[in-house]
């Protein structure tokens, strides 16, 4: 009930939405993980993720533009408790639309040496809880010339 409570008062005050965070596993052709710079504070400069929702195209949240707790490309885990992982990372609540159950979110990420690029979207499942892509990885580039 206070969590109803809570949710119903962030919907009503303007500039805040509810929180919620989407997250995919990223692999390369061969399966294995891409290679990411781990830098402080920082989504890998080896790629640019970019986001939107359908229904506002015009607030593209980038990794170029917006801090790590809004969209993020990192490497997770520790090899010894977990695996190794390179995962995306998107917070829907940074996005000054509130989103919605049924919204598509677009995702375009460019492999910055090769300039590839992979386009992929999701809709927005019903709830609150995480939006978990990690059984299902995403293949990015860089892809292998054919």
């Amino acid at each position: 009930m206070i969590i109803l409570a809570i949710a119903l008062l962030a919907c009503s005050l303007p500039g805040i939405t509810i929180p919620r965070v989407y997250v995919q596993k990223l692999v390369l052709e061969d399966g294995s993980n891409p290679i990411v710079t781990a830098a402080e504070k920082q989504s890998a400069n080896e790629y640019l993720l970019r986001a939107w929702m359908h229904a506002n195209p015009d607030e593209v949240i980038s990794t170029q533009t917006h801090p790590i707790h809004t969209i993020t490309i990192k490497e997770v885990g520790d090899d010894i408790r977990y695996p190794k992982t390179v995962i995306v990372n998107i917070q829907l609540g940074n996005f000054k639309r509130q989103w919605q159950a049924g919204d598509i979110m677009h995702m375009v990420l460019t492999h910055k040496a090769s300039g590839q690029t992979k386009g992929w979207q999701i809709t927005i499942p019903e709830g609150t809880n995480l939006i978990k892509y990690l059984d299902e990885p995403l293949v990015i580039p860089p892809y292998a010339d054919k």
